[in-house]
């Protein structure tokens, strides 16, 4: 649909906001609409509605840190305030499922993994898989979510493994596991207990695909693991506009962006690449200005940190907008360029259409 306030620009707008980005920034009531509109997919999943805010026992487990009151369940389904405390609702356990994926897959940091470019330092002579581990639960609600079947099993709480019994699964042939979902940034324990199991005999690269909302709690254990094996941090920005964030995402990105720049100062003595930043190009929402101010976040962290743009496919609540353009792929990919990233690269090329909208 064409954004009801700039269709005389030819903005395009998802149903389920009703306004473009432009709107998002000027307009309060429009911010509003969106976070309403957060909450009632959510009741209608039976997922909490928004973050709980009003009491008193905080959850240091991700960048949310939901305040609970008792009996309260936090955002990511996974936790409750008990007796004061945060406890777990699956104690020892993760709603988590897995795949083996044949390597070289589609991967977001494909272009400087050790793997695909056959770094010698690794010897993955006999191991041609990944351990693709996709979490059922995530602290953020991104309306236009690529992997939104997570959102059942985060409602049903199924199915459930131990560190151990994931582990179990990885064979001589795997080479990496990849914790994505969902997002492992809720299950910050058990991915690590599982890549500590998973390279108790053997060297498995320990990659993450998150959307950076983790606890500093964490945050530190997971970059430390990924880069004593090899693995890579894919952190998926979305967004740097706190409105635009918040009516895509229903959260916040001040612990996002705060994570961000931590690891990029970490990284800055690295061997090989540690951090990888990937950039949705959602139609009506991220286009050319979100593009240019994500950029210049990076370049101010780094400019040599490795930049996927991504094309974006129709999905979830926004199924009703365009597949991205070749002309706005191309177009973000020569901002990212004269703004100063020095290794930048078109991802999901197979999903880049002819779609005709302004993507400024």
């Amino acid at each position: 649909m064409l954004c009801p306030n700039h269709a005389y620009e030819r903005r395009i707008a998802s149903k389920v906001i009703g306004r473009c980005s432009v709107c998002l920034d000027d307009d309060e009531i429009a911010l509003h609409a969106a976070k309403d509109r957060h909450q009632q997919l959510r009741i209608e999943q039976s997922l909490v509605p928004s973050i709980p805010d009003a009491g008193t026992i905080v959850c240091p487990d991700c960048g949310n840190h939901c305040r609970l009151n008792e009996g309260e369940v936090g955002f990511c389904n996974l936790r409750i305030a008990d007796r004061g405390m945060v406890t777990n609702l699956y104690p020892g356990r993760a709603i988590v499922s897995w795949y083996f994926d044949p390597l070289p897959t589609n991967c977001v940091a494909d272009w400087v993994c050790p793997i695909t470019k056959g770094d010698p330092t690794f010897t993955y002579a006999r191991r041609l898989n990944n351990l693709a581990v996709f979490y059922g639960s995530c602290n953020s609600d991104c309306l236009f979510c690529q992997n939104s079947s997570f959102r059942e099993m985060m409602a049903s709480g199924r199915p459930l493994m131990t560190p151990k019994e994931l582990a179990s699964v990885a064979n001589d042939r795997t080479a990496c596991v990849c914790y994505f979902g969902g997002d492992p940034a809720c299950n910050a324990d058990h991915s690590l207990e599982s890549s500590k199991l998973l390279n108790k005999d053997r060297q498995v690269r320990v990659c993450y695909e998150t959307n950076g909302n983790m606890s500093r709690k964490w945050l530190t254990q997971i970059a430390d693991t990924i880069i004593s094996t090899g693995g890579t941090f894919k952190f998926d920005l979305k967004a740097v506009s706190p409105r635009l964030y918040t009516a895509l995402t229903g959260v916040s990105n001040v612990a996002v962006l705060n994570n961000f720049r931590f690891l990029s100062e970490k990284g800055l003595k690295r061997d090989r690449e540690f951090l990888v930043a990937s950039i949705l190009l959602v139609p009506g929402y991220v286009g050319i200005d979100e593009v240019r101010r994500l950029c210049e976040f990076i370049m101010d962290c780094d400019p040599t940190i490795p930049t996927a743009l991504l094309g974006f496919h129709p999905h979830h609540a926004m199924s009703d907008l365009p597949c991205t353009s070749r002309a706005h792929a191309n177009a973000a990919k020569d901002v990212a360029k004269d703004i100063g990233l020095t290794n930048v690269r078109i991802g999901n090329t197979g999903l880049l259409s002819a779609s005709d909208y302004p993507y400024e």
